[in-house]
């Protein structure tokens, strides 16, 4: 299964876990684990339009695009993490990640499924 991506950025690494459990619902972290993927999706699109650049935002959705399918769509979502600054981010299983490594990861799974 890929990797589940929960951002949570700067100073919100050191959140409580409450603060936590509102990122994972904000970032559509929770409805992807749970394969609910028109929740995420709707949740994602809401959090965009607040947060339009936002790295953890456009990755999940990006992930969600490309788990039904939408892989032009998808890999237009992590050339934009990749057109910004690269952040550190935190992933559902609690690695460090930056979002430039996230986004190249990314698009290669979409580009290597768009060429099958």
């Amino acid at each position: 299964m890929s990797k589940l991506i929960l951002a949570l950025l700067g100073g919100a690494l050191a959140a409580t876990a409450a603060g936590a459990q509102s990122q994972e619902q904000r970032y559509g972290f929770n409805a992807i684990q749970r394969d609910d993927l028109a929740a995420a999706e709707a949740r994602l699109n809401a959090a965009r339009l607040e947060q339009p650049g936002e790295p953890s935002v456009l990755i999940n959705l990006a992930h969600v695009y490309w788990k039904t399918g939408r892989n032009a769509q998808a890999e237009a979502l992590y050339r934009q993490v990749l057109a910004r600054d690269n952040v550190l981010m935190l992933t559902g299983s609690n690695r460090q990640l930056w979002s430039h490594e996230l986004a190249q990861k990314g698009l290669d799974r979409a580009r290597q499924m768009a060429s099958r």
